[in-house]
């Protein structure tokens, strides 16, 4: 991934794969007052699907996209949030003469 476009991934991480982490976890806690201590696959996957149905909602998909400023789109709100560093490259070495 490249490192300019990685802002816009954390700005969907939070919109998005926050609230899915806060929803697993209340799905697991009450998996636990219920008294099971270990989560077997189909558990876990129902667990992980009421959580994910929960977390990834219209409304929060866009508001993370919103919040990254790709829609509606908003170059400067998302240019704004680049921090670019100019350099100029580094020229190639010289090849080196083999010894005979």
């Amino acid at each position: 991934m490249q490192a300019r476009t990685s802002f816009r991934n954390s700005l969907l991480n939070v919109g998005c794969f926050s609230p899915l982490k806060r929803a697993y976890s209340r799905e697991v806690e009450s998996l636990m007052r219920n008294y099971i201590n270990h989560i077997t696959k189909l558990e876990f996957l129902l667990a992980f699907k009421i959580a994910f149905n929960r977390a990834f909602t219209l409304a929060n998909i866009c508001l993370a996209f919103r919040g990254a400023g790709l829609v509606p789109l908003q170059p400067e709100a998302v240019l704004s949030k680049v921090d670019v560093q100019l350099r100029t490259p580094t020229p190639p070495a010289a090849a080196l003469p083999e010894a005979p």
